[in-house]
């Protein structure tokens, strides 16, 4: 049976009220609002006004409104349909701002997307529980940034899919961010994606913990040291569940 949450978010998307609605939540929960401020404080320090962004995996669109209200130019690709109305309500209005409703992948594809009950859970990887299965279209990042451009900042969180997504691009970005994990099938995952990073050349690294836009180490490290050191200490010092987002900043040449 669908949650009362669940009924008044749709019913606030079906009478174009999600936005006030939304802004209205925020207010009630001061939390939800102090996220938000935290993530504009996160990418202000990062990235210039007007910089072309990718939020790959974009979910409802959290880091597509975040990236957005420090005036960035936003491509948010997300490729599940259960989650794609209430994204295009968060930021369809926003002429910044483009849905290309579609998975990133290491080759042009149509494949599965198990979506799972908790829909920010949800994609190209098998296993849990599945309620639904849908076909959806897979492109590059390569492809992607012949269509709209190279980005100033890569956003990626696949839920395990983020080795398959860097595998299509074969050039340097500026600054890209991939999800971790500290499971051992994580652990290795990350390491994967940090070597085929390096493999682009000098860059610099950092980390956040889970769901909170703060960087872990105080001082920036060249990316081939924290490969070296990953995953270190963080099942003792990372704070929260084990698992965050790393940061990758290509060196200025």
């Amino acid at each position: 049976m669908m949650s009362l949450t669940g009924t008044v978010k749709r019913l606030a998307i079906a009478t174009g009220m999600y936005r006030p609605m939304r802004w209205l939540a925020r207010r009630v929960h001061p939390r939800q609002l102090a996220e938000l401020r935290a993530d504009i404080e996160l990418y202000r320090s990062l990235l210039r006004p007007g910089s072309l962004c990718f939020d790959v995996g974009a979910n409802i669109g959290e880091k597509s409104e975040s990236l957005l209200a420090v005036g960035s130019r936003v491509v948010a690709f997300e490729p599940n349909p259960q989650v794609l109305p209430e994204l295009r309500a968060r930021c369809g209005s926003n002429a910044n701002w483009t849905l290309v409703a579609a998975a990133l992948g290491s080759g042009a594809a149509i494949s599965p997307l198990y979506a799972r009950a908790g829909h920010a859970n949800s994609g190209l990887f098998q296993g849990g529980e599945v309620v639904a299965t849908y076909d959806v279209p897979v492109v590059t990042l390569d492809a992607a940034i012949r269509r709209f451009g190279a980005p100033a900042f890569c956003k990626i969180d696949v839920e395990g899919w983020e080795l398959e997504v860097l595998k299509g691009l074969s050039e340097p970005l500026p600054l890209m961010s991939f999800e971790f994990s500290l499971s051992e099938r994580g652990v290795e995952r990350t390491r994967a994606c940090l070597e085929r990073l390096a493999a682009f050349g000098p860059c610099r690294a950092n980390l956040t913990p889970a769901e909170t836009p703060r960087f872990h180490i105080p001082e920036w490290m060249p990316l081939a040291k924290l490969l070296e050191w990953f995953p270190g200490d963080l099942k003792r010092s990372l704070p929260g569940d084990p698992y965050g987002d790393i940061y990758v900043q290509r060196e200025a040449v």
